[in-house]
């Protein structure tokens, strides 16, 4: 059920926001909630189930936006801002749930 729900959103945000992503990975990881490797393929963590709806949709916009910028430059935060509006106070929020990873 997991996989499903994560990659229809991860498909819904990235066809409204028109971002492409070459493959999908859902696995129970420790240390991250998501991340997208240099191919374009996103990892997206079980766990981001536990999270607000917000939180987990910017985990999902996070990834997508590294899809175009491979690092976290102000670029990026700049980026990421446009689609989720004031981001650095949305990795703060998501790392007071940090305990959930482990």
């Amino acid at each position: 059920m997991a996989k499903r729900v994560l990659i229809e959103r991860l498909d819904e945000l990235s066809q409204l926001n028109g971002f492409s992503y070459k493959k999908v990975f859902v696995r129970n990881q420790k240390t991250r909630w998501g991340s997208c490797s240099a191919k374009n393929n996103i990892s997206l963590n079980v766990k981001l189930l536990l999270l607000p709806e917000e939180l987990r949709d910017y985990v999902i916009l996070h990834e997508l936006v590294h899809t175009e910028i491979k690092n976290h430059s102000v670029k990026f935060w700049r980026e990421l801002d446009k689609y989720v509006g004031d981001a650095k106070r949305k990795q703060s929020d998501l790392n007071e749930y940090g305990l959930l990873l482990i």
